[in-house]
């Protein structure tokens, strides 16, 4: 019998790690592939204000899905803590997860005169995928982290990126081509069921990874308070103050929102600046696409070797380089280059944010800890980024926005250098 602080019986197998590591990539590039023929940023807001829905509505289509998934994981994080097999909960939920993509795509693509209900309809897609995958994502998480050993997740989150960003370059021709063809409401339904294509083929890359028992199960001690939920959830502040390297983390998130301050107002400064057609913000999304590559190339070699921190830290230092440089630039070449930072920046952010959290939790409560960075998270976004809105709307001018970004990033970068590695403490 292993002895407890053994690894997991699959990290001894080299065949089975090889697979799950597959499977994985596999599972996020094609599933985050499939999200770009929706983007949240781009093809979503413009579908809501097409079936009538106001501003307040667009706005909040991109923090949707993320919203949703963080509130649900919250609630059941006590439930997956006593698993002690984490797949068949993944594959289920899982499953119903991508369900909403395919409902709302047939619907759309039969609906006759049903505009009144088509807005609610899309909207509330994300809402249900999110609040269903927010339900499995906890389960997802602790899975991943027992199947894909420490040393090779940073790899395997840039993977999935460079996956993602390669579809998702592809993906902008394909939606041009699609609602050229099928504008309105028949076009947005043909995406919809690519959509769900992609996400379906992503649950079949998941149900080849194999999950052995780990050599310790750390979760069958804790069961939610007698209260209930309501009493697990007000243990959680006092959890959270136990653990001050993650408080610094949430500070550090919520500081490191520079990169999405600017992108909410880079693309109308860019082309007001240099006078350009809209059209072009087609070449700003291929050229961050490549930056996202090139990040995600860095992010698996740099977080193979050192970890997720030093991932971080590079990904501020890159975020006040792009902060002074869209101030000085005025050229569209200048922008272009700067786009291809953002994505380069952004994606280094992304794998090292994965796993620095991944190894700062607690393996006990991981999925409790988990569950609440996420909502944390959450807000972070919500707040920062009506910061940045309130100055633009207050200015009027792109300017205090990159300043602010750059000033977050600053104190995010201080926050983080007091973070230890994981790697080197153990």
């Amino acid at each position: 019998m292993a002895p407890d602080n053994a690894a997991p019986p699959q990290q001894h197998h080299p065949q089975v790690v090889r697979r799950n590591f597959i499977c994985h990539c596999l599972e996020g590039g094609l599933y985050m592939g499939g999200v770009a023929f929706l983007q949240p940023e781009t093809v979503m807001p413009k579908m809501v204000e097409q079936l009538g829905g106001r501003s307040a509505v667009i706005a909040i289509m991109p923090a949707l899905l993320p919203a949703a998934f963080a509130l649900a994981g919250l609630f059941v994080s006590p439930v997956v803590e006593r698993l002690a097999r984490f797949k068949p909960w993944v594959m289920v939920f899982g499953l119903l997860q991508r369900l909403p993509y395919l409902v709302t795509g047939l619907l759309l693509w039969h609906a006759q005169d049903a505009r009144a209900w088509l807005l609610p309809l899309v909207v509330l897609t994300p809402v249900a995928s999110g609040l269903v995958g927010g339900v499995g994502v906890v389960a997802w998480m602790e899975m991943v982290t027992r199947m894909v050993p420490e040393r090779i997740r940073a790899a395997g989150w840039a993977a999935r990126y460079i996956m993602q960003a390669c579809i998702g370059m592809g993906a902008g021709a394909v939606i041009h081509q699609v609602l050229t063809h099928a504008p309105g409401q028949r076009g947005y339904a043909i995406l919809h069921l690519i959509a769900f294509g992609f996400l379906l083929l992503s649950w079949g890359a998941q149900a080849f990874m194999r999950e052995l028992p780990a050599a310790h199960h750390h979760h069958h001690h804790h069961h939610p308070p007698a209260g209930g939920y309501w009493s697990y959830l007000r243990a959680l502040p006092g959890l959270l103050r136990g653990q001050p390297l993650l408080l610094r983390m949430i500070a550090a998130r919520f500081t490191g929102m520079g990169y999405l301050m600017v992108v909410s107002f880079l693309t109308l400064h860019a082309l007001r600046t240099t006078g350009r057609p809209e059209a072009d913000e087609g070449h700003f999304v291929s050229f961050q696409n490549i930056g996202a590559i090139l990040g995600s190339m860095l992010a698996a070699w740099l977080g193979y070797h050192s970890g997720g921190k030093v991932l971080l830290i590079l990904s501020r230092v890159v975020c006040l380089a792009l902060c002074a440089w869209v101030c000085l630039t005025r050229t569209f070449s200048g922008f272009t280059a700067a786009y291809l930072v953002l994505g380069f920046g952004l994606f280094l952010d992304r794998v090292g944010d994965l796993t620095l959290t991944a190894e700062l939790c607690p393996p006990s409560r991981r999925s409790t800890f988990q569950a609440v960075l996420g909502f944390c998270n959450v807000w972070s976004l919500m707040l920062a980024t009506s910061l940045g809105g309130l100055i633009h709307s207050f200015s009027g001018s792109f300017y205090p926005v990159a300043m602010l970004a750059a000033a977050f990033s600053l104190v995010s970068l201080l926050i983080l250098w007091c973070i230890p590695e994981p790697r080197e403490r153990r």
